[in-house]
């Protein structure tokens, strides 16, 4: 796996990364905004499958295409998303901990985990029938992952951020 980052780790993929995520966000911000600026379950920690339908009500309460653009964008925008922050943030890491702990696999589960999500939520959205469906919990499952993983992954891009700057302090002097 590490080679594999190795050979991504170039300044090109890093620009490419980070235009996707910029574009990813500016679509997110369409959805959101298409969307009534509803509380969406991926930007949640936590739901329930009660949660879940309320929100697919709430949606179906907007418009007749509500649920289905929520949908099509998880399967799409939201797709890329993770493979272009997971791709920066696994570029980045590498490059900070050269050597050191993998810890660019952090982003790489990350991303993973955000799929997972958005896959289940495309399914429950598509399948709504009015009702809570167990299928929730899995969603809600992968979203807490995502979550957490989210906090690690930062958590590491800010202690290696400061590790290297002590290091290129202490070259310094």
């Amino acid at each position: 796996m590490g080679r594999m980052v190795e050979r991504f780790a170039t300044w090109r993929m890093t620009v490419a990364a980070l235009i996707g995520v910029v574009g990813c966000v500016a679509g997110l911000a369409w959805r959101q905004a298409r969307l009534g600026g509803l509380d969406l379950l991926d930007g949640r920690g936590w739901y329930t499958p009660a949660e879940a339908a309320a929100l697919f009500d709430a949606l179906d309460r907007l418009d007749a295409s509500a649920r289905v653009v929520y949908a099509t964008t998880a399967l799409t925008v939201d797709m890329l998303f993770p493979a272009s922050y997971g791709l920066l943030f696994a570029i980045l890491l590498f490059r900070l901990f050269r050597g050191g702990a993998p810890l660019y696999l952090l982003p790489l589960a990350l991303a993973l985990a955000d799929v997972l999500e958005n896959t289940t939520v495309a399914v429950l959205a598509l399948s709504y029938g009015g009702e809570p469906s167990p299928l929730a919990w899995l969603a809600a499952g992968f979203t807490l992952v995502k979550t957490g993983l989210i906090v690690a992954t930062l958590a590491a891009v800010s202690a290696g951020g400061m590790l290297r700057l002590w290091a290129r302090i202490r070259q310094s002097r």
